[in-house]
């Protein structure tokens, strides 16, 4: 019933065109024949991936927002000799991040346009998705369906010295409309769930004999479209920071100024990021993101300092949170090192510094035999067996991380004390160890299948965990011995 309801709400968010309210949802949904309450509904909108904005009391989705928005990019030479164009992460924010590029669908004056692969230098390709960053860039690339076969896992996340990429035929305009290197492609998302892109391929004015390119009113209009995109990126960094991704650092930016930066003759992010003197893309911890050129990214800024102050005397009460998903992997690896004594692998899933109340103890004791009987009744250790390996290293790391997180949000030091380069690694290897293990409960097969890339990432995560334990636990160490007085 559960996933049935998923489907609903998430069919509903991925394809409404229009602001709604909480109360428009709960009808529409009524109406699927799922009746959701007040907070359940809130809930959904809340957590949803495809809610992005509240406006005046009412939600709007990145379908509402950026479907039937223009947004361009330029052709480059590689892209002309291939004959086709590669959308890469040139299409972000528009569009729903989590498709495949190669599965977008492209039109022109109403008839479909086929997909063409091409042959690409890796530096080519690497520039044509620089946006989701060097930590997942490589994984684009390699996830395109013609790189099929090609072994990612097993190069050390290197990619061969030429790849293949699917994208848009273009050879209709280059060789009978006269498109060439360094012209323009503007598009709008016409379907944002089905992944629909209309296409307006733009040749420019060419002088006859020297082949130069001439100006026009366009041109002109997009060197005002980069100073009104540097407007509200900086705004947006000052506002809101580093955002969770870049995607959503380019959503803001451009949901907040639509008409001004979506017209016809549009800029776009790339060729403003070629000669910008004051954004670049800056390391931030070990991702990515939009920044003031050469500073370093901070973890605590105006966009979240109040949410980050301490108060120490609720610190007694800090309640640290198993996920169910975490729970689940920690009850089948006692299952799978076939141990008996539950009160051990209480100590170990919670940190070294934590202490429960004998109440707690006992209530979380009970919960975990509760869902251990049932985990017990269903698990079978050799179908388990492939997964089992990966699942015990990715909660070895997962122990070393949450107690290094309860130790820095138990010290009484406030984060501003941190290296801030340091604090922000770790909350993303906090976040990085939690999905891993979500997935593992979620689709075991599939953690089976993409064993050597999860090794891969997981060993990678080991040495960045090394680097940065013992700078966030001198600041502790040396807040612990500034706080002790002799009596």
């Amino acid at each position: 019933m559960q996933f049935s309801e998923d489907l609903a709400v998430d069919d509903f968010l991925r394809s409404r065109k229009s602001p709604f309210t909480l109360k428009d949802f709960t009808r529409e949904m009524s109406r699927k024949g799922f009746v959701l309450s007040q907070k359940e509904g809130e809930e959904y909108l809340v957590d949803s991936p495809y809610v992005s904005w509240i406006e005046n009391g009412k939600f709007v989705t990145r379908s509402a927002a950026f479907t039937n928005k223009f947004f361009s990019f330029t052709l480059t030479a590689e892209e002309f000799k291939n004959k086709m164009f590669v959308p890469g992460s040139r299409f972000m924010p528009f569009v729903d991040e989590m498709q495949n590029p190669a599965s977008w669908t492209y039109f022109y004056d109403g008839q479909k346009i086929p997909h063409r692969v091409g042959t690409f230098r890796k530096e080519t390709a690497l520039d044509l998705n620089i946006l989701y960053g060097e930590e997942y860039e490589v994984q684009y690339i390699a996830a395109d369906p013609a790189m099929v076969g090609y072994d990612l896992a097993s190069t050390d996340f290197e990619l061969p010295s030429e790849v293949k990429v699917t994208g848009c035929d273009l050879e209709r305009f280059i060789d009978s409309n006269g498109l060439r290197a360094g012209d323009r492609i503007v598009c709008r998302v016409i379907n944002w769930d089905k992944g629909w892109i209309e296409i307006f391929p733009q040749a420019r004015q060419r002088d006859a004999e020297s082949g130069i390119v001439q100006l026009d009113a366009a041109d002109h209009e997009r060197l005002l479209w980069d100073d009104l995109f540097e407007e509200a990126l900086i705004k947006i960094l000052e506002k809101d920071g580093p955002c969770a991704t870049i995607e959503e650092q380019l959503a803001f930016a451009f949901y907040e100024n639509l008409e001004g930066l979506c017209s016809f003759n549009c800029g776009s992010v790339e060729n403003y990021l070629l000669h910008s003197k004051k954004i670049d893309l800056e390391l931030y911890g070990v991702e990515t993101r939009l920044w003031f050129k050469g500073q370093d990214v901070p973890a605590v800024g105006k966009w979240n300092k109040g949410d980050m102050k301490k108060n120490p005397s609720e610190l007694a009460n800090l309640k640290f949170k198993i996920p169910e998903c975490v729970l689940n992997n920690f009850l089948r690896d006692f299952e799978f090192k076939k141990e008996k004594d539950l009160t051990l692998l209480v100590k170990r899933m919670f940190p070294g510094n934590f202490s429960l109340t004998e109440d707690e103890r006992r209530y979380v004791l009970l919960h975990i035999a509760s869902r251990h009987a049932i985990i017990k009744k269903q698990y079978n250790y050799f179908a388990d067996f492939p997964v089992g390996k990966i699942r015990d290293e990715a909660l070895g790391l997962y122990s070393r991380v949450c107690s290094l997180v309860y130790d820095v949000e138990s010290s009484s030091a406030n984060f501003d004390k941190f290296p801030q380069n340091e604090l922000v690694i770790l909350s993303q290897l906090f976040g990085h160890i939690n999905r891993i293990l979500e997935s593992i409960d979620n689709n075991p097969d599939a953690a089976v299948e993409d064993q050597g890339t999860l090794s891969l990432s997981l060993e990678g995560m080991e040495y960045n965990f090394e680097d940065i334990e013992g700078a966030l636990r001198s600041v502790i160490e040396t807040e612990k011995r500034n706080n002790f007085t002799i009596v």
